[in-house]
């Protein structure tokens, strides 16, 4: 084999990993002493090994790699000179292999550090942004709902508890007649037990006259308690009553929560 033969078979490479027989590596040392073109491919293989182990690596001193420089040195000079069975170029690809395993192992970590540093702000992100767009809708909310109740035509009526039934009870009705629209805040009325709901009814005094106006289906879930009820007939008065599911025909005067007239 000439030369480029050596340069072309990849064996230049395995011999500086270390992983040749004992008989290859002869072979490849006697064409280093041969061709000097072999020789020099050699020490770029090597120069090259060294450069990703530094550039994977932590940071290393400059005596540690004087020190490895020197050995590397001394065990070609020792190998070129003399033909013992010494492995010199097996100890010069495991200790390359062990620092570009060091790096390796290092940037793992830091990677997967920063992955999750990055994940957690991510994460810390969604949540204030969410935070943000919620205080943002309920502020939007708020000023909407003054602006209503600001309305020169809404009347506001007092319902307080009906004493036999719920005295600490009570509630308040924005009522807008022209737009037949009722805002109902109900703060004062206590969680409904399951199975049933709170009706409201609008009311006609002479004769008395209930007709139902909706139902607090959600109440549990509606934090600021404040419902909004459409298509409110001609009213002189308003009323709270705890039903069954699903609601009643007729008030059951019974459980009437709080009750209120214009």
């Amino acid at each position: 084999m000439n030369a480029q033969d050596y340069i072309a078979s990849g064996n230049l490479e395995l011999f500086v990993y270390g992983t040749l027989s004992e008989a290859e590596n002869k072979e490849i040392i006697a064409a280093m002493e041969k061709y000097p073109e072999v020789k020099e491919e050699v020490e770029k293989i090597e120069a090259t090994l060294k450069l990703l182990a530094e550039e994977v690596a932590p940071p290393v001193s400059t005596n540690v790699w004087d020190s490895i420089n020197t050995k590397i040195f001394s065990s070609k000079v020792k190998r070129l000179e003399t033909d013992k069975t010494t492995n010199w170029s097996a100890i010069i690809g495991w200790a390359a292999s062990v620092l570009l395993l060091i790096g390796l192992f290092w940037m793992f970590n830091q990677n997967a550090s920063l992955q999750n540093e990055l994940v957690e702000n991510q994460k810390e992100n969604q949540e204030l942004l969410e935070k943000i767009i919620s205080t943002e809708e309920s502020l939007a909310e708020t000023e909407s709902l003054l602006n209503i109740l600001r309305d020169k035509d809404i009347k506001a009526i007092n319902l307080p508890g009906h004493a036999p039934v719920a005295p600490e009870a009570f509630a308040k009705v924005f009522y807008n007649q022209n737009t037949q629209t009722v805002h109902l805040d109900a703060r004062g009325l206590p969680e409904p037990p399951e199975g049933m709901v709170y009706q409201v009814w609008s009311l006609k005094m002479d004769p008395l006259t209930p007709t139902s106006i909706g139902l607090l289906d959600d109440f549990v879930t509606i934090e600021n308690k404040v419902f909004v009820l459409q298509d409110i007939p001609e009213s002189e008065g308003f009323g709270i009553t705890l039903e069954p599911a699903g609601g009643s025909t007729t008030p059951t005067l019974e459980q009437l929560y709080t009750l209120g007239v214009i």
